[in-house]
């Protein structure tokens, strides 16, 4: 993990450090301070299709909710993807939903209200 608030600043340097992360690291960023680096195929994306192998659920049957880069992977396999309101413009482009509450205050009860209580 490396902090910067300087966002662009942080993503400048994931191609200076290709010659040492390529094929063994994948990195990704979070609360718009934070690079991360995870071994290739540890990500939330994996976490969440392993965990639906562990229950024995059909993916298609999840939810996800995210705001920034770390939680693409999470929301590309997920069966509905929603992004909080105040979430990057990368995350809310492969989000099924956005919602009009932000991170900080309501966007898994606006999610449940929507979603779940309307299917009952």
């Amino acid at each position: 993990l490396y902090q910067n608030i300087d966002v662009p600043y942080l993503m400048s340097l994931e191609d200076k450090l290709k010659s040492i992360t390529d094929g063994c690291v994948a990195i990704s960023y979070s609360s718009n301070r934070y690079m991360e680096f995870n071994a290739v195929g540890v990500d939330k994306g994996q976490g969440l299709i392993d965990l639906v192998n562990k229950l024995g659920i059909d993916i298609e049957d999840t939810i996800a909710v995210g705001d920034n880069y770390n939680d693409l992977s999470m929301l590309k396999v997920a069966g509905l993807a929603v992004g909080a309101n105040n979430a990057v413009d990368d995350v809310k482009a492969v989000c099924d939903y956005v919602t009009q509450a932000n991170n900080n205050e309501g966007v898994v009860a606006e999610l449940i209200e929507r979603y779940i209580f309307n299917e009952i």
